[in-house]
């Protein structure tokens, strides 16, 4: 039976994988992850070596099939170890793209969470990233999966250039800040789709100038690195971090006031004021779907379905795809050096039509017949 690992205070405990806490734990940004996020530079460009990239891409992005190679995977492990909370929508449907291209492999799969989404302090992280260290040693996985920047930065970069085959997937970072990729490691980085989803909010309404706004976080740091460097052929006005709840309500204001749009880099971790516990991320996002008078745009599909207006959004499910299938190939003999670093490239074209309702949008037929079209909230 497949089981979940999560760190706690009294240490690594396995359990089924759907059953998990739901209790927030006090919370605190670390200053000095977000220098070390700042100070390693952003390139958008893939990291390159002499690869056969296209022929691997290519591979890559087939779903997996039973075939002869089952008896090199039959009763192996994998360990997957992700950043953050089981809770967190955006970690399942990762989990749920890997479980998919297991599919009749033979594969025992064990997950870990490190939890740092809610536990944002350093002492948490690099404890955290100990213990994932530990259950390695424990469980002595014949690949690992490693699940956003955390989980690089505080466990996986550990095993560069080691024995240990390393599969990345959701890296917002440049990957070289971790080592990567190695002769052991190869994996999926994270982008926003961000002019595909500015070209679909100007189907909607008229955009010219822009604001870009989200809680303080490494990982948001890190993307609006590489956001800046996109040509979007609007205007934007202000690249905004927040650390609390009045914070948000303040940027929304103002800009509803300044710009035609905002796009929303994340609200997961905006504190409550006065303190470092997390506002409840789906009480963030409805205010916001009820306060904004201007286009919201976003970028995964549960924030859409928070009640964000548009967004060409990223599908976990592609990401945990593209990164198993990456280990499978590993596991039957393939190099991971050979393996070029890549990214996700599915986006799911999304409106929220009770939002669109609010600000008076109404979808014509065609976007109407070409989106995701969601609503209930």
């Amino acid at each position: 039976m497949n089981t979940a690992t999560t760190v706690g205070a009294g240490g690594v405990h396995a359990r089924p994988a759907r059953r998990a806490g739901r209790v927030l734990i006090p919370a605190m940004c670390s200053a000095a992850m977000l220098a070390t996020a700042l100070a390693a530079g952003c390139r958008d460009e893939l990291p390159t070596k002499p690869r056969t990239a296209d022929a691997a891409e290519s591979a890559a992005n087939q779903p997996a099939k039973p075939t002869a190679g089952q008896e090199k995977t039959d009763g192996r492990r994998v360990l997957l170890v992700h950043s953050y909370h089981p809770e967190y929508p955006w970690v399942d449907s990762v989990t749920q793209g890997v479980k998919a291209a297991m599919q009749g492999t033979g594969l025992a799969l064990e997950v870990l969470y490190m939890d740092t989404k809610r536990h944002t302090d350093e002492a948490w992280k690099t404890e955290a990233g100990r213990r994932a260290r530990q259950k390695v040693d424990e469980y002595r996985p014949d690949v690992v999966l490693a699940c956003d920047d955390d989980a690089q930065q505080f466990f996986a970069r550990s095993y560069v250039n080691t024995t240990t085959p390393l599969v990345f997937t959701g890296v917002d970072a440049d990957p070289s800040k971790y080592g990567y990729p190695a002769a052991n490691v190869t994996g999926v980085i994270e982008r926003p789709h961000l002019k595909e989803s500015l070209a679909l909010a100007q189907r909607l309404r008229s955009i010219r100038r822009v604001a870009v706004l989200s809680c303080r976080d490494s990982t948001s740091v890190a993307a609006l690195g590489f956001m800046k460097q996109e040509q979007l052929g609007v205007e934007v006005a202000e690249w905004l971090l927040v650390e609390d709840f009045d914070q948000w309500k303040l940027a929304v204001a103002r800009f509803n006031e300044s710009v035609d749009a905002l796009i929303i880099r994340s609200y997961q971790a905006v504190k409550q004021p006065g303190t470092q516990v997390n506002v409840d991320p789906r009480e963030v996002a409805a205010w916001t779907a009820r306060k904004a008078t201007i286009p919201t745009i976003a970028f995964h599909d549960f924030e859409i379905r928070d009640g964000m207006l548009v967004g060409t959004v990223k599908s976990g499910q592609e990401y945990g795809r593209q990164a198993m299938e990456y280990a499978l190939q590993i596991l039957r003999g393939t190099s991971a050096a050979s393996l070029p670093v890549t990214r996700a490239k599915m986006g799911i074209q999304m409106v929220n039509s009770d939002t669109a309702a609010i600000l008076g949008i109404s979808l014509a037929d065609d976007v109407a017949r070409e989106v995701t079209v969601v609503s209930g909230k």
